[in-house]
């Protein structure tokens, strides 16, 4: 069996589907008040620590751009209703206090 204990990096996980829009399938995602502060605050962690290569796409006259960034990872639930899930990454430990000194 397993140390590891899951740390959430956020109070309230994210919820996504994917499901048919206007114009063809699209990726819808809720992010709870409470929980778009420690997101961010999770996003300038992963560039700190974990940037890699990847592409994005440009449009059709531009094509593809190599680049630096981050990936999201969540794994996808597949229901009569389309695709889901959640986002809740681990916590990213600095090792620095955060707490405000007042």
């Amino acid at each position: 069996m397993s140390d590891f204990t899951f740390n959430p990096a956020l109070p309230l996980p994210i919820s996504y589907k994917i499901q048919e829009g206007q114009y063809g399938n699209q990726l819808r995602i809720f992010i709870p008040t409470e929980s778009i502060t420690h997101f961010i605050d999770h996003l300038q962690k992963l560039v700190d620590t974990k940037t890699t290569g990847g592409q994005v796409y440009l449009g059709k006259e531009k094509g593809t751009l190599k680049t630096e960034g981050i990936y999201i990872n969540a794994k996808a639930l597949e229901s009569e209703y389309g695709i889901y899930g959640q986002i809740n990454p681990q916590k990213i430990e600095t090792g620095v206090n955060e707490e405000l000194p007042f």
